[in-house]
């Protein structure tokens, strides 16, 4: 797996976007993974702080203390993973074959992002599945991406914050993030039994018709007797098409459940 890190912007004056862009992956160990991609944005954050407060040593022997402090992070947000209560309803989804009793397992069922990767290390650890995950970004008809700049931001006060040249106006590049369709579905996989759990951006913003905008995502499995390889094609398209699916409630940490 390739992990790409563009850095826009200055460290020292008006601070830093940091964008890091993860392939595509299939049939992984789940823990493994999350491990590798953990460990890779801690010591690329700290990295960045030791520059920014100037401090200068051989990179060996950053990189040798950075990935220490990484590993000891790392086995802390591991055991924080274990200890989380994972709906039995989610886990009994793992047990059943019929399509009914799924959706009706699923029914009313809220999830947090912690939640949704304890329960993936989970079907991993005491069910033996393995973990794939895909992205698929599209812009709208007649948008030439040259034009784009290197970040558009769009603020909770509605203001447009872009670093980059661009000809776009504020209007035009307020259209390419609301336009922008961008889908993420995550399969678990056990010889001929999946499940995928997806979501969109315009889905994770409330920006669907659901709960009057409640943010959610998506719920499918080999019991729709739809082929993996055809539900992965359509959530890779620009426009999916499939049956009517659960919807399962998503919280964030822009949007925390209340659980008092």
């Amino acid at each position: 797996m390739k992990i790409r890190t563009r850095k826009i912007g200055n460290l020292h004056e008006t601070g830093q976007y940091i964008v890091r862009e993860y392939d595509d992956f299939e049939y992984v160990n789940p823990i493994n993974q999350i491990m590798t991609m953990y460990i890779g944005s801690m010591m690329s954050f700290e990295r960045d702080m030791l520059m920014m407060k100037g401090f200068n040593a051989p990179e060996e022997i950053i990189g040798e203390i950075l990935f220490k402090r990484a590993i000891n992070d790392w086995k802390e947000e591991l055991n924080r993973y274990k200890a989380i209560r994972i709906p039995e309803n989610l886990i009994n989804i793992l047990k059943t074959d019929k399509k009914k009793e799924q959706i009706n397992l699923l029914k009313g069922l809220s999830l947090t992002s912690d939640e949704l990767i304890a329960f993936i290390f989970k079907s991993h650890e005491d069910f033996g599945y393995t973990y794939s995950q895909y992205k698929a970004s599209h812009h709208h008809e007649g948008l030439d991406e040259k034009e784009l700049p290197a970040v558009i931001h769009i603020e909770e006060d509605g203001k447009i914050h872009t670093i980059g040249k661009t000809k776009l106006t504020e209007g035009q590049q307020k259209q390419v993030i609301e336009h922008r369709k961008v889908t993420v579905s995550k399969f678990i996989d056990n010889g001929d039994k999946w499940h995928c759990f997806f979501l969109t951006f315009k889905s994770l913003g409330g920006k669907e018709q659901y709960k009057d905008g409640h943010p959610h995502m998506h719920y499918i499995s080999n019991s729709w007797n739809i082929s993996r390889q055809d539900v992965k094609e359509q959530l890779t398209n620009k426009k999916y098409s499939l049956p009517s699916l659960p919807h399962i409630d998503f919280h964030t940490h822009r949007n925390p459940r209340d659980d008092k």
